[in-house]
Parts: C-alpha cells; sequence; structure tokens
C-alpha cells in the first residue's frame, strides 16, 4: 500500500515537473519573441552573475545543510547530496535563469504595453489607508545606522534569501514539496511580476514627481537623497531614458515583486519548521518596511503582493499536495 502511494505520488511530480517546464518555456519564448535584443542582453548580464554567485550561495548551502543533517561526517554528507542531486540542482538553476531572464524582460518592457497610468490613484489610496503618505510614516525611525540595516536586507539579504531558497529547494529530497514550491515561485513571479505589473503600470513614490510631476514626494527624494541611498534609482532611470536594458532594468511598482517573494518563502519555511517561519516572518516583515521606507512601493503595492502569494501558495498545495486515492 505505502509503496503504490510513493509511486503515484512520484508520477504525480513527474506530471507537474513536465507541465512546469513547459509553462517556464513558454513563458521565456513570449518574452524572446516580444524584445530578441533585451532578452539576449539580460541572458548574457545574468549568466555571468550565475557563473559568479551560485558556487559562493552552493557551499554556504550545503554546509549549513551538513553542519545541521551530517554532523558525524559533515564532508563526506555534502558531497554525497552533491552527488546524488547535481541533475536536478543543473535543471533547477537553468529553468530559474530562463524564468529571471524572461521576467526582466517584461519588466523593462511593461511602458510599452501599458504605459505608466495608476500612480496617482494609488498614492490617495496609500494616503487614504494610513492618514498620511506611508513613506512619511515609516520615516519617523530615520538615522543613517538603521537606513543602513534597511537597506542590506532589502538589497542585499534579500537576494540571498531568494537564490538561496530556489538552490536548497532545488537540492530537496522531497519531490513533492519540491515542486510544489518551484510552481509557486514561478506563478509569483508571473503573475505579480508580470500580469499584475503591466495590469497596473506604475512607478512608485520614488519616481512619481518625474512622470507625473509636481512635488507630491519631494520630501522622500530629500530624505533618500540625505541619505546617501538614491543611486540605484538614479541608475534605473538613466537605463529608462535612454532605452537601454542591463542589470535589474526595468521600473514597476504595483505588486511589489520583493514583497511577494518574502512572503512566499516565509510560508515555505513556516511548513518546513515553527522557528524557521518565525525567522521568515520577521524577515518578510523587514522587506515589506523596506519596500515602503526606499520609495520603491507604496504600501498598498505590498498588500496586494502579499494577498496574491498567499492565494499562489494555498492554490498549488490544493493542487499539488492532494493525496492520491487508495486502491
Amino acid at each position: 500500500m505505502n509503496l503504490q502511494i510513493a509511486l503515484s505520488q512520484d508520477s504525480q511530480s513527474d506530471k507537474w515537473s513536465t507541465r512546469l517546464a513547459f509553462f517556464i518555456a513558454l513563458y521565456a519564448i513570449a518574452a524572446l519573441l516580444l524584445r530578441p535584443s533585451s532578452f539576449a542582453t539580460l541572458a548574457e548580464v545574468y549568466a555571468s552573475k550565475f557563473i559568479a554567485s551560485t558556487p559562493i550561495l552552493l557551499i554556504g548551502g550545503l554546509g549549513t545543510m551538513a553542519l545541521l543533517f551530517g554532523r558525524d561526517a559533515p564532508t563526506r554528507y555534502a558531497v554525497s547530496v552533491l552527488k546524488e542531486r547535481w541533475r536536478t540542482l543543473a535543471t533547477v538553476m537553468a529553468f530559474f535563469f530562463t524564468g529571471l531572464t524572461a521576467f526582466s524582460t517584461f519588466k523593462s518592457t511593461i511602458p510599452f504595453i501599458v504605459p505608466y497610468y495608476a500612480d496617482i490613484w494609488l498614492a490617495d489610496l496609500d494616503e487614504w489607508l494610513h492618514g498620511a503618505p506611508s513613506w512619511e510614516l515609516v520615516h519617523r525611525f530615520d538615522n543613517q545606522m538603521w537606513s543602513l540595516i534597511v537597506l542590506k536586507c532589502y538589497e542585499v539579504l534579500w537576494f540571498v534569501q531568494w537564490f538561496g531558497t530556489v538552490l536548497f529547494v532545488s537540492l530537496w529530497s522531497n519531490r513533492v514539496g519540491r515542486i510544489r514550491y518551484l510552481w509557486a515561485h514561478a506563478l509569483t513571479i508571473f503573475t505579480i511580476g508580470t500580469v499584475l505589473a503591466v495590469a497596473l503600470s506604475s512607478v512608485g513614490p520614488i519616481y512619481y514627481d518625474h512622470f507625473v510631476e509636481g512635488d507630491r514626494f519631494h520630501g522622500l527624494k530629500v530624505a533618500m537623497d540625505g541619505l546617501g541611498h538614491s543611486e540605484y534609482a538614479y541608475y534605473l532611470l538613466d537605463l529608462y531614458e535612454a532605452g537601454q536594458t542591463g542589470l535589474g532594468s526595468g521600473i514597476s511598482a504595483m505588486p511589489s515583486v520583493h514583497v511577494g517573494l518574502v512572503v512566499l518563502n516565509a510560508l515555505f519555511l513556516s511548513s518546513l519548521n515553527r522557528w524557521l517561519g518565525v525567522v521568515g516572518w520577521a524577515f518578510a516583515a523587514m522587506i515589506f518596511y523596506g519596500s515602503v521606507y526606499t520609495g520603491w512601493h507604496y504600501a498598498v503595492d505590498g498588500y496586494v503582493a502579499t494577498a496574491v502569494a498567499l492565494a499562489i501558495w494555498w492554490l498549488t498545495g490544493r493542487l499539488i499536495h492532494q493525496k492520491p486515492h487508495s486502491p
């Protein structure tokens, strides 16, 4: 009985793995056909980043796994895991790379598909919900040290957690759990980062005055300039105005991909261990805060992203974690 259930689960995970491969392939093909030059440029940029960062994260991830699960012989454990699962690791990372390139291509194309239009009513809604611009509320606790902590979490640790979680899942022995997370990850990127980002085309508070005109967010600009954290915003704006594609290029606010992915990871960590979940949700709260603090997003961008990520996690659990019928 147990063997038959296990075989049924393996068959189910293989089926969903194949569907996921087709889904990502179609997503990438659509991006390639939409803007071939941008796709090629981004593929080249991300390839160099993957080559540089993957070994470092892999060593860190395998080392952590070895200390947790192979304390008696950590080196042997790490080598064994890599030897046993390197094909899965390579496959997952290849599709992750392809999906990321497609996502960035679509992101840089948003204003050509739907010109930015939603910022006025998003800013109005944000103020109505909070009684004041949300960036003003979070900047009440402002100093250089706190600013540095927030920025390092938002701009550095977020990427480490994102890539690190994907690497961990690619080495995870739970096949059904792995495919569930990868489907949830792909749907989060696709739904939040492409479909809704196009439908709700917006630039966010940090670019509001430039695109909408006026001085509604002049105080935010002064605050961020004073803290010395506006370089990346100017970099993206320069790429946009020059019509060029580069690392991280593309301007999009609603919904927040940063928040959506970190909420997804918090849900995943909660499914593994209660204390990991506590850490995951604490980090998600910091990223939500940082998304508003930096001016990249209105708070409502994070609310929508959180709701979508929760719905996707629930949906993938219903579809992929269904127990097979016993004979």
